[in-house]
């Protein structure tokens, strides 16, 4: 089993407790109380020369613990201050060791449109994402079907969320193309065996120009 179809399973099961803990009617009632924005997450990085995405993470499967004295709030203000455009925020939690709450916490003390980075395989994480107010979710083309991308496209758009494709290879690019709203995100590397290629972008971006 590789590191991705680990982290999908592991995922799942996850999910079986949130809904046992914080059912998808209890959200969607928290959210029809709520009058949350429309994201500006894409907006926020279209039509500019440089656009940074600046990604808060504490740790991953390849590299480990990234920051042992890990303050996601700190981090926030100091790419803000740095110029970045909009934030990324790692939520998966074990391992990732990411969380809701960093989000929610970033949330307060900044003004960036901020990026859920997390394994989506269920509507339930998209409702979750916009109640601890993401303006965007990843969608991760290698582990979800057509279908599922349609559904959660759908959703996103019903929530006013911005949502960003990753895709790793040109079929995936394919797939991406078909949804004129998606931002389409290039991940150079390949979470099936985790190996880089930092020209992988390049060519899909060449691809992509092409067509």
């Amino acid at each position: 089993m590789s590191i991705l179809e680990k982290i999908v399973e592991n995922t799942r099961d996850n999910l079986k407790v949130k809904k046992t803990n914080l059912s998808l009617e209890e959200i969607k009632s928290s959210l029809a109380e709520l009058s949350l924005p429309k994201s500006n997450f894409k907006s926020s990085i279209c039509d500019k020369n440089e656009a940074i995405i600046a990604e808060i993470k504490k740790a991953s499967p390849s590299a480990g613990v990234i920051a042992e004295d890990f303050n996601p709030a700190s981090k926030a203000k100091d790419y803000e201050a740095f110029g970045a455009s909009a934030l990324s925020i790692l939520t998966e939690e074990d391992f990732f060791l990411g969380s809701n709450e960093y989000l929610k916490a970033v949330k307060k003390i900044t003004s960036l449109p901020i990026l859920r980075k997390d394994f989506i395989i269920d509507e339930y994480q998209i409702y979750e994402s916009k109640l601890i107010e993401a303006d965007c979710i990843l969608l991760i083309a290698s582990i979800l079907s057509d279908q599922q991308l349609e559904e959660f496209v759908a959703i996103a758009k019903t929530l006013e969320l911005d949502y960003l494709i990753e895709v790793h290879d040109e079929n995936e690019l394919k797939r991406a193309e078909l949804f004129e709203d998606a931002l389409i995100g290039v991940n150079n590397r390949n979470l099936k065996t985790f190996e880089v290629d930092l020209d992988n972008s390049v060519s899909l971006r060449n691809l992509f120009i092409k067509n």
